[in-house]
């Protein structure tokens, strides 16, 4: 058997290297396709790191907390897939900017089913297909030799998934310090990529415009619909016909030729920013589900794979946590950034007096070298006309 190396994959597009958490296995354990070897921290959340194929650990290369270059071996083991481990460590396809439209992602061809008629599946998936009750024999895998893997399994079944309910953190306190889970080497981590992304974001000149979101027209219409999904899809559609969506190339603006929203969410490691491709084109209804599991996955920092794309902007709500308004930094290359205060009953002039009408206000940042704030004053004004059309979101 060859001796081959296992790499840090490439677990986003974004992800430049990974920083080596933990080992599942050790030298001289055999694994098979599907078993987990170990979890590193890419620039977004904690990945497992799954074999895709059989072998021998040989060489355990990579120790906890080291910093490692995508690409770069973490271990090596003896196996008879020759270089297959390389291809499928690197993890989704590099795309050029601007990312793959939804719509071609859709109608990407798949690849073809296994001659055959015995499924192969890792154990992993397996299990996780009955959980989810999914027949594996319609599943195309992207294992090797077409093996099924977790992540197949999770990829068809997320849309029908009821989203888990979240229940509120309920940290203890001693000495009025809350005592959380996360370890000091975690926060490190954190603090290390969002120092990372805040000190590129220092070089891009940032302008914002604040303006108060009337919420009053869908308010009676959006039952148990989330705020921030309301939000998210008025803005992502709006941002679509907006010369805002673009970035800058060092000689011109770009244009994106889709809205891929990065949401970002608080959670106990710090903040986690998961990225839904168009929102605008899904239904309000499934556009909430969606947001709600999406959170759920941050928080447990187990994202998807499929949410792990790069964005073209962000959106970053702390209305939840009493903030009314506040400036998010841009994430370079991203040319807009929107933060979102609380939604609340606000006393305003109405006629000849006063009335009350429920508000959220919002800042736009945006890269000045993109648009300015006439810009980011247009794009704001469209998106509470969709606000104040309840029609355009589906209802009657």
């Amino acid at each position: 058997m060859a001796e081959i190396p296992l790499v840090m994959p490439k677990m986003s597009m974004t992800m430049e290297e990974g920083t080596f958490l933990t080992w599942h296995k050790a030298e001289g354990d055999e694994i098979r396709a599907g078993d987990v070897v170990c979890e590193v921290a890419t620039d977004k959340v904690d990945m497992e790191v799954e074999s895709p194929v059989d072998g021998i650990l040989l060489r355990l290369v990579a120790q906890p907390d080291d910093v490692i270059a995508v690409g770069e071996p973490i271990a090596y083991l003896s196996s008879d897939a020759d270089d297959l481990l390389g291809d499928l460590l690197d993890g989704p396809a590099e795309a050029e900017a601007p990312p793959p439209a939804a719509a071609a992602l859709a109608t990407t061809p798949a690849a073809p089913p296994p001659l055959s008629t015995v499924v192969s599946a890792v154990p992993l998936a397996r299990r996780r297909a009955v959980e989810l009750g999914v027949d594996l024999a319609t599943l195309n895998g992207t294992g090797p030799g077409g093996t099924i893997r977790v992540l197949d399994v999770e990829a068809v079944t997320s849309p029908l998934v009821a989203p888990a309910p979240h229940v509120p953190p309920t940290p203890s306190v001693t000495n009025g310090v809350p005592a959380g889970t996360a370890t000091p080497a975690a926060r490190h981590r954190s603090r290390r990529t969002v120092a990372r992304q805040t000190s590129a974001s220092a070089a891009v000149p940032q302008a914002v415009v604040f303006r108060d979101l009337d919420l009053e027209a869908v308010a009676e219409r959006r039952g148990q619909c989330g705020w921030l999904s309301l939000i998210v899809r008025a803005y992502a559609d709006a941002l679509r016909d907006s010369p805002l969506n673009a970035r800058w190339t060092g000689e011109g603006s770009e244009v994106w030729s889709d809205v891929a929203v990065g949401l970002m969410v608080d959670t106990e490691l710090g903040p986690v920013a998961p990225v839904l491709v168009n929102p605008d084109r899904f239904p309000i209804q499934e556009l909430d589900e969606r947001l709600g599991r999406v959170a759920d996955h941050a928080r447990s920092g187990k994202v998807p794979v499929e949410y792990l794309t790069a964005a073209t902007t962000t959106v970053h709500d702390l209305g939840t946590l009493g903030v009314d308004a506040f400036q998010e930094l841009l994430n370079p290359p991203q040319a807009t950034a929107l933060s979102v205060g609380a939604v609340a009953p606000h006393v305003v002039p109405v006629g000849g007096g006063v009335g009350v009408r429920t508000r959220c206000r919002v800042g736009l940042t945006v890269d000045h070298r993109v648009g300015d704030c006439a810009d980011a004053a247009r794009l704001l004004n469209a998106v509470q006309r969709r606000l104040d059309d309840p029609n355009w979101f589906g209802w009657r």
